[in-house]
């Protein structure tokens, strides 16, 4: 008899058990566990930025761990939502695992020995990662059933702006926005948006925001850096090499930022001096009959790439048709990335692109021609003709 007493005590101890954890880790640690996945998907990213800028990775490898850390985000966004929902369905399970539990123990005793584990293999079917679309889409998902979830709206924007959506990014952004206009972080990446839709262009609500972020954080070096491209696009030298030398003083030691901005800084210097780096000057003709089929407000894209490997460019300009004067010249100052500076190439190419959309991705209805290959050291003059 005294074993069955001791039976009953197990069983009534593991019962109790069961519902004060049911009762609590569920209830309190969904919400946490949802805010630590976005703070580690963001961490990941700056993380990733760090590697490519230090050459330890290359941008094809960015990609596609980018990609990698939008869908694993994306992933556990909708896991950790479905421990949130099921949280008001706690007491039935109460009650169910009173009854069921002594016949779950007695169950698991005789049916140990026939335990199968699954297979690695279906593991990881279910947790294949997503594309950049299907990871936009899982956020949308969670969103819609927690529009108040700040974090989530904001990566929302960056995964529609990786994917070239500019109007749904700004959108995302904006939802942030009306959530929480106080976030510096969030001002920077939804001024950045704005200035990459309207052809980078300083005007309007962008340089609102950049001031506001500035205001809540002064030393925020990425928001000084946004100032300083502002002051530069002004022709404002001096302000843009104050508000960069500032950023660069706001860095860590260790940051891989740093040396960035020494480099625009020192191209800054060359500019003022007038002792610019190498150019490449680009003499673009485009004849009559283009010019009478296309808009005016179509994208002329002028842009040296390397030779070989990745078709992105290494400096680029792009302006509509209308403001193309027939001349542009490319230097280090329009470097895509500043640790990789038209200077420091040998050769490149020079390609010209009408494009309807501006796109990086060249489209079905794009004009292009390409140059022979030119020696970035010569300073060469490149004319080009569409026709």
């Amino acid at each position: 008899m005294s074993m069955f007493i001791w039976i009953g005590l197990m069983l009534v101890g593991s019962i109790a058990w069961t519902i004060w954890f049911l009762k609590n880790p569920l209830a309190d640690n969904g919400l946490d566990l949802q805010q630590s996945n976005i703070a580690l998907g963001k961490q990941k990213k700056i993380e990733l930025q760090n590697d490519l800028e230090q050459g330890l990775i290359d941008q094809e490898q960015f990609d596609q761990a980018l990609e990698d850390i939008s869908s694993t985000l994306a992933l556990e966004l909708n896991q950790a939502h479905t421990k949130i929902s099921n949280q008001s369905n706690v007491n039935i399970w109460a009650g169910v695992v009173i009854v069921l539990l002594p016949v779950f123990a007695i169950s698991v005793y005789y049916n140990l020995s026939n335990y199968t584990p699954v297979s690695q293999a279906a593991v990881s079917a279910d947790s294949q990662p997503l594309s950049l679309e299907q990871s936009a889409a899982k956020i949308k998902q969670h969103l819609d059933d927690n529009p108040g979830d700040f974090e989530a709206w904001k990566m929302l924007g960056i995964t529609y702006f990786e994917l070239g959506k500019v109007k749904l990014s700004l959108d995302a952004y904006e939802q942030a926005y009306q959530i929480n206009s106080q976030d510096p972080r969030l001002l920077v990446e939804y001024a950045s948006a704005m200035i990459s839709a309207n052809d980078d262009q300083f005007v309007g609500r962008p340089v609102k925001f950049i001031k506001q972020a500035l205001e809540l954080d002064p030393n925020a070096p990425d928001a000084l850096y946004l100032a300083g491209m502002f002051a530069a696009s002004v022709q404002d030298f001096e302000l843009a090499k104050a508000l960069w030398n500032k950023a660069l003083n706001a860095l860590p030691e260790q940051s891989s930022d740093r040396q960035a901005l020494v480099s625009i800084l020192q191209e800054l210097s060359r500019v003022e001096s007038g002792n610019i780096s190498n150019t490449v000057t680009v003499k673009v003709e485009i004849s009559d009959k283009i010019l009478a089929a296309r808009s005016a407000d179509d994208y002329l894209m002028i842009y040296a790439k390397a030779t070989q490997g990745r078709p992105m460019p290494i400096a680029i300009q792009k302006l509509p048709i209308k403001a193309f004067t027939g001349q542009i010249v490319l230097s280090d100052m329009n470097s895509v990335m500043s640790e990789k500076l038209l200077s420091q190439y040998d050769q490149a190419l020079v390609v010209v692109r009408i494009s309807t959309t501006g796109s990086a991705m060249k489209q079905a209805d794009d004009l292009q021609v390409v140059s022979e290959v030119v020696r970035i050291a010569d300073n060469p003059i490149v004319t080009l003709k569409l026709d």
